[in-house]
């Protein structure tokens, strides 16, 4: 049922970027209520807007199905494969095959000895956001990802956290401005 879901929301942003989309977006120009900025091109991710809206669905319905039952369920593989070839990898695919292997890997290793600490649905998943986003966007990701969970853990205290909806958070960000926080956070270091 979670997929049939999916799938339409998959189909509405097809069908509104066709025929519902205007070239001009009522939001140009203004202020960000954000960060106070005026709203330019130039604030749109580098990616197609339809490309950002069918990321947020998926990320949105990891979000709430890990946050509710702290279980990722195998249906959820025909969605990410759907995703990854829809979006396609990042340009430099040195990036995307290390950023899964660089994420993946310890994070397997830490499931494979201590299985209480992460799940296997998030190994899973450091390796699919880091093949999907990249080593550089995906530092980003894991940053606001831990920084999420550990003051989740904080206010919340529970033992349990659901990390999939960190690391969703994590992958939003760091898709939309990850390269321009990476490189302020370079410049504030150095």
């Amino acid at each position: 049922m979670e997929i049939f879901f999916i799938g339409l929301s998959f189909l509405g942003i097809l069908l509104f970027e066709r025929y519902g989309l205007k070239t001009e977006l009522p939001w140009m120009g203004k202020l960000c209520f954000l960060c106070g900025q005026i709203i330019t091109i130039r604030s749109l991710p580098q990616e197609s807007m339809t490309e950002g809206m069918v990321l947020l669905i998926y990320i949105y319905c990891l979000f709430w199905q890990d946050l509710k039952t702290y279980y990722i369920s195998k249906k959820w593989i025909v969605p990410s494969l759907f995703l990854i070839l829809y979006l396609g990898f990042p340009q430099n695919w040195l990036s995307s095959v290390s950023g899964a292997l660089l994420y993946g890997l310890p994070s397997f290793a830490m499931h494979r000895f201590k299985p209480e600490w992460i799940g296997l649905a998030d190994v899973v998943y450091f390796f699919y956001f880091g093949a999907l986003l990249g080593l550089e966007r995906m530092i980003v990701a894991c940053l606001i990802a831990i920084g999420i969970g550990f003051f989740w853990m904080l206010g919340m205290k529970k033992t349990i956290l659901p990390f999939c909806s960190c690391l969703s958070i994590g992958v939003w960000i760091a898709y939309l401005k990850g390269y321009t926080i990476l490189i302020s956070f370079a410049d504030l270091l150095g």
